[in-house]
């Protein structure tokens, strides 16, 4: 993230707030009773999980075009529903208008939370899993990554630096697991991010995640690149591209990449997705972790996914958990482990506050 867009987040917070808090000079100062502030609270953090939820679920032209606002919104309205908790519990203690208090605690919590999602967007660490089968002869440890969207909320430097650690990893293969760019990422940039990929010095495994073909760009000005360009600069820099493909790694170790469900009759029924090993250890790696009934068919050992970010703002992996179970981290499917990562980066937004940005470190042991 460069320095005109940190400086314009912020920016936009504070302007945000100010404007929020005198709007409600006048009504705080009057309110006595708990209920007020309580009925704000309510009424405040149902608008902030809204806010949060359309930002990130809906693929719609009015919110992909309000910048930053919509996420801006969701951190103050949050922010200032539990200083109005705050006020709540103090009027009950004590009967008289708190509206000074109040105002302070929402400004402490909104410059805490912003501060925290900001620099946690641009902090990635690596998460280390171990897995275990009598199928495996040897140990292989990997990287998995997904969802970097890359273009958008990350700096450069911060990017520079994680794949710089996975290459001092030497580990046998990477994986991609799809959104690694995004559909506001440039031409110019799609082209680098492949490059840096392909000088990893290891085998690299890709498969396609539902916003790397920019099939929503025409919402935001139109594509920047072609589903074939795409295609050729992955292939040009030696990623292998695994769509509903098998590859197989060594005697005890094989890769199902599948294709993304946004591909609709693109991707194949499991049935008609070809052999692999029959002796050997299968990772699958899906960009998308719902279809829990192709993830028992598959017959998978391992499947790794990514789409969800966590949720990426809090808490929307609790409303998310309501009608989706397979949100992040680790869960049995049948007969297959399945792992879901929080992603190596966020969507557009340079603010998160779920979960942190990881890529994953796996080890496969005998």
């Amino acid at each position: 993230m460069t320095i005109v867009k940190y400086i314009s987040w912020f920016a936009c917070v504070i302007s945000v707030e100010v404007i929020l808090q005198l709007l409600q000079k006048g009504i705080r100062t009057k309110e006595k009773k708990w209920i007020y502030y309580f009925l704000g609270f309510l009424i405040k953090a149902f608008a902030a999980v809204a806010l949060a939820f359309c930002s990130m679920a809906f693929c719609s032209r009015i919110f992909w075009n309000l910048w930053y606002l919509p996420v801006v919104l969701y951190a103050v309205l949050l922010c200032d529903a539990l200083a109005d908790l705050a006020g709540a519990i103090l009027t009950l203690i004590q009967d008289h208008s708190h509206a000074r208090a109040v105002t302070v605690i929402s400004l402490i919590l909104t410059t805490v939370f912003v501060i925290y999602g900001t620099i946690n967007m641009e902090v990635i660490l690596p998460k280390n899993h171990s897995y275990t089968s009598e199928k495996l002869k040897d140990s292989h440890t990997f990287v998995f990554l997904a969802d970097l969207h890359y273009g958008n909320p990350q700096s450069e430097a911060t990017v520079e630096k994680a794949l710089y650690e996975i290459a001092e990893l030497k580990p046998e293969f990477v994986l991609l697991g799809g959104d690694i760019t995004d559909d506001r990422t440039t031409s110019e940039q799609m082209h680098y991010i492949y490059e840096a990929f392909g000088k990893l010095g290891v085998p690299v495994y890709y498969c396609y995640g539902n916003h790397d073909r920019q099939e929503h760009a025409d919402f935001i000005g139109g594509a920047s690149y072609t589903p074939e360009e795409l295609e050729e600069t992955i292939q040009e820099n030696g990623i292998t591209i695994l769509k509903d493909e098998v590859t197989v790694i060594s005697n005890d170790l094989a890769v199902l990449g599948r294709e993304d469900v946004s591909a609709g009759n693109a991707r194949k029924a499991v049935r008609d997705l070809p052999s692999r090993p029959d002796e050997a250890y299968v990772i699958c790696v899906d960009h998308s972790p719902y279809n829990e009934s192709d993830i028992m068919e598959t017959g998978a050992d391992l499947q790794l996914s990514g789409h969800t970010h966590g949720g990426q703002f809090f808490p929307l992996q609790y409303v998310y958990r309501l009608g989706v179970t397979n949100i992040v981290g680790e869960y049995k499917v049948g007969s297959t482990d399945l792992y879901v990562s929080p992603g190596i980066a966020g969507w557009y937004f340079p603010f998160r506050t779920v979960a942190h940005c990881n890529y994953e470190v796996i080890t496969l042991n005998p």
